[in-house]
């Protein structure tokens, strides 16, 4: 059985990801009121700052010879499972900021969804591939 879990460095590329989407909306709420603006960005950065790197902490998965398990929660725990023999394909993203990091991200196609994994560890993300591909454990 291998398991896995998000990387440090993988959940805080992840946090500078979501950064982009506050920077883009943050002139529109500036605009509105000053205040509403400063209230609009302090809460953004909280959420990217604190929030994500947390709950991606909390993220645990492992794969065993029949099937992909994946749960996450702070509050309220949620938990996927999906058989191995229906995955189709892994791809590994790995952009520049997710390689200074040392962390890939992996996304497993099967016939009936998309499960995107946590950022893991390039030393983490190997085993996994091959498990997936249906190497074996």
């Amino acid at each position: 059985m291998l398991r896995f879990t998000a990387s440090a460095g993988g959940a805080r590329v992840v946090a500078l990801w979501l950064l982009i989407p506050g920077v883009v909306l943050a002139p529109f709420v500036f605009w509105q009121t000053f205040w509403g603006g400063v209230l609009f960005c302090a809460l953004w950065l909280f959420f990217c700052a604190v929030c994500v790197p947390l709950h991606l902490s909390t993220v645990r998965g492992s794969i065993s010879l029949g099937e992909v398990r994946l749960s996450r929660g702070i509050l309220f725990k949620s938990s996927r499972r999906v058989p191995t023999r229906f995955v189709a394909g892994v791809c590994r993203i790995r952009t520049p900021l997710l390689a200074l990091a040392h962390s890939s991200l992996l996304v497993v196609y099967t016939s009936g969804c998309m499960l995107i994994l946590p950022p893991v560890s390039d030393r983490d993300a190997d085993p996994l591939i091959h498990a997936l591909e249906g190497g074996g454990l």
